[in-house]
């Protein structure tokens, strides 16, 4: 099994395109929110983003490549939502190191709070901000993110979506391309509604035709719901690649396929995606012919469809299928539905396996609030203590769904690469940090950036990496087999960025990985040597 670059081409190709297309030298715009601790009014930071946009309209209109900066260390609170008619919007982070700049909840003209952050009605590029759905007085946003438009480009990598009523990814917009890497989903859904809405991407009834939907490296953890809701949009291209999905209720497939001409599920791990399990009495929006939900569905097999599902691990935890047990109404839920067997034919053994694994943490006792319900199916609300969305949340870095590199879903990939995403992406998870939000708290993190350039790579490729603490550091570079092949670093270190050369020129080509160790956390890389 080859890495799959698709995406990095896909996103190359459109950054030339949007470069090309304004054929003009980049505007940077930097965009100040406040410090934490801060001691001004409240009310100056109100909107900062929203009015650094709307105030940048005359200057666009005479060069519209132009880029809004937000700093790191920083917080923005936005009421007004940000609507983008006419124009690419482009917000990223500043480069460096240091806690990621945060959209928190702030007050719209009338004194509320608002719902939503971004309104796109045209090409949005989203770079390494963390979306903070939690307002101080309780509630929290609708959604954060919404697309809108015809034929638009929304592409969203690095970022972090936390506490939000509905889905971490919404889109509305028509014949739309969407890209999704390396993004964390936290505490989706409505706590206080059964089915809550909680998902990582949510295609809305205003998608009737997407072209192309791809999510690589990503996360979605603690949703009420289900990890993609596709109810009636024709899906052109779908692909999701190493996505782990932990921890959500559900009543409906976890990953709708829907109407698709082409779709690939490879490498992904579903722990407990469905715990709620099928009854009869849930299935408001089951619509596919087999009446009966799955971890993965499919609506229509058809001539011509490229159907590819394969290698991924999909399991139940034994407490959730101990409940299940107590009531007859109830069965598990099929990993995939028989039209998916019939669009696999030979090939659906390679669609998944069964391998229950420890995580390290992860949210709190679901099987119990699975017993909760069945034992009140007609109760419209989740018990106050559900981590799912609301003060009962569990914050991103308060989950770690890292796992055993003796099991046999670390390795299950013929390359050896891992199934599913093993940990929270390293530079995003350091971003989470004690005293990072003024609306709760959180625990320190020692996790270094951890990555290689260039990648692939011919005969020397250098390995940088972030100690956020001065500790003990190993780094060893492994072959597929698991031998060691070098040992670059075992030292004392300070705290800040290292760089390692690795020099590969005598070494066969292929993939390698490497492995960072920094006290007592562990983040791990892959890098291909191409001749």
């Amino acid at each position: 099994m080859k890495k799959n670059y698709k995406f990095q081409s896909v996103l190359v190709m459109l950054t030339l395109f949007v470069m090309s297309a304004f054929a003009q030298e980049t505007r940077i715009v930097k965009v100040d929110g406040w410090a934490p601790p801060y001691s001004g009014d409240p009310e100056v930071y109100r909107n900062v983003l929203y009015n650094a946009i709307m105030a940048d309209s005359t200057a666009r209109k005479t060069n519209p490549n132009v880029i809004f900066e937000l700093k790191r260390n920083h917080k923005y609170p936005e009421g007004s939502p940000i609507k983008n008619y006419d124009f690419h919007l482009h917000i990223r982070a500043e480069e460096g190191v240091g806690l990621l700049p945060e959209l928190i909840p702030g007050k719209n003209s009338a004194g509320e709070y608002g719902s939503d952050y971004i309104l796109a009605y045209n090409d949005l590029t989203l770079h390494n901000i963390a979306f903070n759905g939690f307002c101080p007085d309780g509630k929290y946003n609708n959604r954060m993110v919404e697309v809108y438009g015809k034929k638009m480009r929304y592409i969203v990598e690095g970022c972090s979506f936390d506490g939000d009523r509905g889905a971490g990814i919404s889109v509305r917009g028509d014949s739309m391309k969407v890209y999704v890497k390396d993004v964390i989903v936290t505490n989706c859904g409505h706590r206080k509604s059964i089915g809550g809405n909680g998902r990582i991407i949510d295609l809305r009834p205003e998608a009737l035709y997407l072209d192309t939907l791809i999510v690589v490296n990503s996360t979605v953890t603690n949703a009420s719901d289900r990890v993609i809701r596709n109810m009636n949009t024709i899906v052109n291209y779908l692909e999701l690649d190493h996505l782990t999905a932990a921890n959500s209720l559900g009543e409906n497939g976890a990953v709708q396929l829907g109407h698709v001409r082409t779709a690939k599920v490879t490498n992904c791990l579903f722990a407990n995606v469905l715990s709620q399990g099928h009854s009869e009495t849930r299935t408001l929006e089951q619509t596919h012919p087999e009446k009966h939900f799955a971890v993965i569905t499919l609506d229509t097999v058809f001539d011509g469809q490229v159907i590819e599902i394969r290698n991924n691990n999909i399991f139940f935890d034994q407490e959730i299928k101990t409940v299940w047990d107590k009531y007859d109404e109830v069965e598990a839920p099929w990993p995939i539905t028989p039209t998916i067997i019939t669009a696999l034919g030979n090939a659906e053994d390679d669609a998944y396996f069964e391998e229950v694994l420890s995580f390290t943490q992860t949210c709190g006792p679901v099987a119990a609030f699975v017993d909760a319900y069945y034992d009140n199916p007609n109760a419209l609300e989740y018990p106050e203590n559900w981590c799912v969305g609301g003060e009962g949340g569990y914050f991103p870095d308060q989950v770690d769904l890292s796992y055993s590199a003796e099991s046999v879903s670390y390795t299950a990939g013929d390359d050896g690469f891992p199934v599913g995403d093993l940990n929270y992406f390293p530079e995003l998870k350091a971003q989470w940090e004690s005293g990072y939000s003024s609306i709760r708290h959180k625990k320190n993190i020692n996790t270094g950036y951890l990555r290689n350039y260039p990648n692939p790579f011919t005969g020397t490729t250098t390995i940088t990496y972030t100690n956020h603490a001065a500790s003990d550091v190993s780094l060893v570079v492994y072959d597929i087999t698991g031998r060691i092949i070098s040992e670059l670093v075992n030292e004392f270190q300070t705290s800040g960025t290292h760089k390692i050369l690795f020099d590969a020129s005598e070494l066969p080509e292929g993939a390698y990985f490497y492995k960072l160790s920094q006290g007592s956390s562990v983040s791990v890389g892959k890098m291909i040597m191409m001749k």
